[in-house]
């Protein structure tokens, strides 16, 4: 058992993807994760609904792109405005979450930090709370830590990780050593993990202390740590702040970090969550509604109709005949029809639309 004083936690939310791969109904200006994807809320409020189980608003940040400052500020408004912080530009996770650390480490030296993701679906919020409380313990040790669930599927546009040894517990959660990630694997491959015990969908959901964090910047990503570095000695001059970030090296916190630091320093609680990071709309699917089953928020008329997910805003009947399998979203400006087993390639295919539709 790991002897430790329960650390005060901070919760970092991060906000900033464009979530492309939820087009049309994912904008620009309006990304997924301020979207009623699930239920009456979008899933950023859940995010810092969930973060509010474990923080008080003063210990909760929000990592956004600076073009969703008013749409954080309207939808999370007990939240400081002190804690948006404003990614200058887009440069991965490496960047953005060395700056949040940086801001953290400035404020509470040493403290431990979570990482939650605005747009990720999890259905046991209280499965949450224990493994994060108890993720902070272990982390307060010097460990980073990593919240990952049991798969669902064999999923090949998801990372993985391979369970180590078991290690004890803290008061009431097993912790295990780390073996290794195993980035999106062929569907063979993701079989083969699916029905092992010994892998794990890696879900991103990190804990940390700032300085113990800051110190594998320097160490596996120098160039990242430099500029940081002349960041958290001029926190308040956003034209330095924006001139650092922007050379920053543009890498996620997975491969610069994670993949970079010693097996030993990383420690896995498995969880079971109801996780899905909603990445694509077969995502969504998968994790509402069973395979056979069709997933509708529309005004609908189907007929030998199965497996599909079908949204529209009610104003315009959408009507399907001897259809399978199919993702079908209509939005006032375009319509998506693609099989649900492509889904993932819509990020391409956004890639190729004109400027007015993005």
């Amino acid at each position: 058992m790991l002897h430790s004083t329960k650390p005060k936690l901070q919760v970092v939310i991060l906000a900033g993807g464009t979530g492309t791969r939820l087009w049309p109904l994912s904008r620009e200006s309006k990304p997924k994760q301020f979207q009623k994807l699930v239920g009456q809320t979008s899933l950023f409020q859940a995010a810092v609904k969930r973060a509010r189980l474990v923080a008080k608003p003063a210990d909760i940040f929000i990592a956004t792109n600076k073009r969703y400052i008013r749409e954080v500020r309207q939808q999370a408004p007990k939240i400081p405005l002190k804690n948006i912080l404003s990614e200058p530009a887009f440069r991965d996770t490496a960047t953005c979450l060395g700056y949040a650390t940086t801001v953290l480490e400035s404020r509470t030296p040493g403290g431990v930090m979570a990482v939650l993701y605005a747009d990720h679906l999890i259905a046991d919020s209280t499965e949450l709370t224990r493994k994060l409380k108890a993720a902070a313990e272990v982390a307060a040790n010097g460990q980073l830590v990593i919240i990952e669930v049991q798969s669902q599927y064999p999923a090949t546009q998801l990372g993985w990780v391979k369970l180590g040894r078991r290690l004890g517990k803290t008061k009431d959660e097993e912790i295990f050593a780390f073996a290794g990630f195993k980035e999106k694997p062929n569907l063979k491959k993701a079989i083969e993990f699916h029905n092992s015990k010994n892998y794990l969908w890696n879900t991103g959901l990190y804990v940390w202390r700032t300085d113990v964090l800051l110190a594998k910047y320097r160490q596996h990503l120098p160039v990242t740590a430099r500029r940081l570095k002349k960041i958290s000695k001029h926190l308040k001059n956003k034209i330095l702040i924006a001139k650092e970030y922007a050379a920053c090296e543009k890498i996620s916190v997975d491969y610069g970090i994670m993949e970079r630091v010693a097996k030993s320093e990383v420690t896995i609680l498995p969880a079971t969550l109801g996780w899905s990071d909603v990445g694509t709309w077969e995502s969504l699917k998968n994790e509402l509604s069973e395979n056979t089953e069709n997933l509708i928020e529309a005004n609908h008329i189907g007929i030998n109709t199965t497996g599909c997910l079908i949204r529209g805003d009610n104003k315009k009947l959408i009507a399907t005949a001897g259809v399978k399998d199919l993702v079908i979203v209509d939005t006032p400006d375009a319509l998506l029809v693609c099989a649900k087993s492509e889904a993932g390639k819509i990020k391409k295919l956004v890639e190729k639309l004109p400027k007015k539709l993005l």
